[in-house]
Formats: structure tokens, C-alpha cells, sequence
């Protein structure tokens, strides 16, 4: 008789259907049976409701989730409840590993806060963010900055779909009158970029950078307006999202791709020669980041302008062009004033934090880097630069070692390897230094920085750019050996 029970149970088990992970939306979301009538369930027709249709790609379910401590499933249900569970547990590793990559070097409201807001009314931006988390998963276990496109991989035809369904999205959004609208698009702009960036679609990620200067409303900037206030900022949009957008902006100028830096002439430094810094002060490691960028926008255009220049032209202008050297050289020795008396500050109230001294120190190497390169912008002998400032460019690639050797460590305590940053850390400054120094040694060690670590900053990816690097060394040692 327990035999035949047995039997039976079994019997049971065998004839029962294995639950089916195919439903629509709308049903998955009741926790209802779906009876997975292509385009619209009936049952969602019977029952009075709106289907919302059924997702066309999905994660493997054979995937073993990431082993961090993360917030439990019950927290993202509550948090996002119309969101199947894939694009909670993408949004889960965004929310564990993507947004503290992304302040790896400052603590950004943009990532910290404002994005996981707006995830939670925002569609558009919700996707988004599970598009991105989808592809920067597999960029992890793989280890590559770049992933090449494969169809033919369940998590790469999950991720464009996630992508499609926030373009569909934010489509519609931005046909409201809501006037918070920009910053939606704006927020999906930055996503967008650096999902693109993941795919290593640089035309495309420049394409979505220039929509979002659009958006956010900025023209070309007035070069001698930077003495006096950030160009992102005042737009009618979350200063946070403007300053992050400038700052992306400003490292497409290297890359020749930026349409809002003013093209610096003489004639337009002579035209309001009048304007001069003014002393600044910082509240927060924010106000310092916003100051930098204010200084890097800067120095682009003048040293742009002075790379243009021979011997000749720089002699006949001289007056004008050391008159404006000497106001950066100013503005450079303010900022350096205001962050000592932050440091002071913060030493004071006892609120500096290992990572804001981190953070500090980084701010000093890109004041340093840039301080170096302005004070020798006007010289175009590659013999005297290398005899007057070999010493300060080697001071700049001692403090860039440090930082690099101490951030990673405290990474290596905190959890994995940092590779994705939307900031700029030591790229831009090291590929300045092996650019300018002309000293072979000293470009060589800023070489190893940079191949140390193998990540991306915003636009700047470190093995792209050690590639462009090497190619500057071997040209500056073959100018030394003509020299000889």
C-alpha cells in the first residue's frame, strides 16, 4: 500500500508542468498563471487588464549571482515592483558595484543619489541602468574594458533590449510639459553614454554627449568667464547632472569632438583682457571638483591656442600671451590656497575620511600637472623645457604613483577591482605629462602608471591610451637621439 502511494506521488510530480518563466508582464507582475497568448494573454483581456506584453529577451537563469553583500530580494520588490526579476537583479549589482566604481574617486550626488532616484519614477532611466549593469556584469567576469558585440549572447541581446525599452521610454516622456523633464533626459544621457562606452561605440557615446549639451543648453563657452563661474552651472537643471556633463564634455575636447570650447585667438584675449581672478573658497571636495574643471576648461583653450604658435609668433605677442599665462598662473595659486584651507577645515571638524584624503590628493597632482604645463606653454624648445622643469613634471608622476598604489590597495580591501569610473583620475594628467615633459625617463614611468591598471575614466581608456603613449615615447627619444 506505501508502495503504490509512493507510485502515485510520483506519478504526480512527473505529470505536473515545470513553471514557466514565458508569461506576460502584467501576469508575472499579479503572480498569475499566464496563458502566453502571443502579443496579448487573454487572460490580462478577461480579467480587465492592461498586457503589457512579454519581454523578448531574458538573463540565463543558469548565471550564479555575484557573491556580494547585497540587499535582499524583498528590498528591490518593494523598491521596483513592476520589474521582472531580471531587471531587479541588474538593478541590484548597478545599485552594489556599478554606483560605488562610479564615485571611486569622489562621492557624486549624480551617482550616489539622483540616478537611483529618479530609477523609481522614471522608466526610461530605470531601464536604462539595468542596460548598463546587464553589460558592465559581463565586462567584469570577463575582464575586458570593451566588449565586443554578440548577438548570439543571452545577456548582450538582454542589455539592447533594456536599452531599446528606455529609448521607447524616454521618448514619450520628453512629449511632457513636466518641466523636470531635462533632467530625465539628461540622467538617460549619461547612462547612455556610458553604455555605449562599454560596447566601445565611441561615435555613438560622443553623439549622446553632444544631445545632452544640447539639452542642457550650452552654447559655445565664453572663455573669460570661466575666472568667474562654472559654465554648467545656473542652467535650470540639477547642478550635479550639468557638472557632470561639462566634465565629460571637457574630456571630448582632447579628442578634438567638443562643440562648446571657444577657438581661442589673440584677438580675443586682447578684446577683455580686463577680466582677472578672483580668490575662491571651498565648502566641500565638490566645490574643489567643480573649481578644477573650471581651470582644465581653461587651460584647454590657452594651450591649444599655444600649441598653434611658433617661436616667432610668440615673441611678436608675448605681452599678450604672458598676460594671460600670469592670470592662470593666479587662478591656479588660488585654487591651491582654498584646498589647504579645506583640508584645514575638515582636519578641524574632524570629518576628513580616509577616501576625501584620497580625493584631496588628487585634486593637488591635477593642480600640479596643470601648473607645470602653464608655466612652460610658452616655450617651444624641447631642451630647455627638459633642463627648467624635469623636476616638477617627475614630482607630478611620484604623487600619481602613490595615489595609484594606495588607492588600489583600499580597493583590494573594499571589495573588486575598480575598471569603470565616469571621472578623471590619472589618464588625462599622465598622458599630458609624457606629451609635454620630454623626458624620456620620466615619460616611461608615466607610462607604467597608466599600464598598472587597467580601467577606464570617462572617455579615456587606459589601454588605448598607453597604446597613443608609446607611440609619444619612441618619437620623444628619437628627437633625443637627433639631438645628438
Amino acid at each position: 500500500m506505501k508502495e503504490s502511494s509512493e507510485t502515485s506521488s510520483t506519478s504526480k510530480r512527473q505529470l505536473r508542468k515545470p513553471k514557466s518563466n514565458n508569461g506576460c508582464r502584467t501576469c508575472r507582475l499579479r503572480r498569475v498563471k499566464c496563458d502566453e497568448t502571443p502579443i496579448t494573454c487573454k487572460r490580462c483581456i478577461a480579467s480587465g487588464f492592461k498586457c503589457d506584453g512579454y519581454d523578448t529577451e531574458r538573463l540565463s537563469y543558469k548565471r550564479n549571482p555575484t557573491k556580494v553583500t547585497a540587499p535582499a530580494e524583498y528590498y528591490f520588490r518593494t523598491l521596483l515592483p513592476d520589474k521582472t526579476t531580471d531587471e531587479r537583479r541588474s538593478f541590484n549589482y548597478f545599485h552594489s558595484f556599478t554606483v560605488p566604481m562610479m564615485n571611486g574617486w569622489f562621492d557624486h550626488r549624480v551617482w550616489n543619489r539622483l540616478v537611483l532616484q529618479m530609477a523609481q519614477s522614471e522608466p526610461a532611466v530605470c531601464h536604462a541602468i539595468v542596460a548598463v549593469s546587464a553589460l558592465q556584469e559581463v565586462s567584469e567576469s570577463c575582464g575586458l574594458a570593451i566588449l565586443p558585440e554578440d548577438i548570439s549572447d543571452r545577456t548582450h541581446r538582454f542589455a539592447l533590449y533594456q536599452y531599446s525599452r528606455s529609448l521607447k521610454y524616454l521618448t514619450v516622456r520628453m512629449g511632457s510639459n513636466d518641466p523636470h523633464v531635462r533632467n530625465t533626459v539628461l540622467v538617460c544621457c549619461i547612462l547612455f553614454i556610458v553604455f555605449e562606452l562599454l560596447r566601445g561605440n565611441y561615435d555613438q557615446a560622443i553623439l549622446h554627449l553632444q544631445n545632452g549639451m544640447h539639452v542642457l543648453g550650452a552654447g559655445k563657452f565664453d572663455y573669460h568667464a570661466l575666472y568667474q563661474a562654472h559654465p554648467a552651472l545656473e542652467r535650470n537643471v540639477e547642478d550635479s547632472l550639468a557638472a557632470a556633463l561639462v566634465h565629460l564634455d571637457l574630456q571630448s575636447a582632447h579628442f578634438g569632438a567638443s562643440n562648446t570650447h571657444t577657438q581661442l585667438d589673440l584677438a580675443l584675449l586682447e578684446d577683455r583682457g580686463g577680466c582677472w581672478p578672483k580668490p575662491v573658497e571651498f565648502e566641500s571636495l565638490q566645490d574643489a571638483w567643480v573649481m578644477r574643471d573650471r581651470i582644465f576648461l581653461q587651460f584647454c583653450m590657452f594651450s591649444a591656442l599655444c600649441e598653434t604658435l611658433s617661436e616667432a609668433d610668440i615673441t611678436a605677442d608675448f605681452a599678450t600671451l604672458s598676460t594671460e599665462q600670469k592670470k592662470q598662473q593666479i587662478q591656479l595659486l588660488n585654487f591651491a590656497h582654498a584646498l589647504d584651507a579645506l583640508e584645514q577645515t575638515c582636519i578641524q571638524r574632524g570629518a576628513m575620511s580616509e577616501k576625501d584624503r584620497g580625493s584631496l590628493e588628487l585634486l593637488r597632482m591635477h593642480h600640479m600637472g596643470v601648473s607645470v604645463i602653464t608655466d612652460s606653454c610658452l616655450i617651444k624648445s624641447p631642451k630647455v623645457i627638459f633642463r627648467i622643469y624635469s623636476e616638477r613634471f617627475d614630482k607630478v608622476v611620484d604623487l600619481a604613483e602613490q595615489i595609484t598604489a594606495r588607492f588600489l590597495d583600499r580597493r583590494r580591501a573594499a571589495g573588486p577591482r575598480l575598471t569603470l569610473l565616469m571621472e578623471t583620475g590619472i589618464l588625462g594628467p599622465m598622458c599630458l605629462v609624457i606629451d609635454k615633459c620630454q623626458n624620456v625617463a620620466i615619460a616611461q614611468r608615466a607610462l607604467r602608471v597608466m599600464e598598472s591598471w587597467p580601467h577606464r575614466e570617462g572617455l579615456w581608456d587606459s589601454t588605448l591610451a598607453s597604446n597613443v603613449a608609446s607611440g609619444r615615447i619612441m618619437n620623444i627619444q628619437e628627437d633625443a637621439d637627433t639631438a645628438i
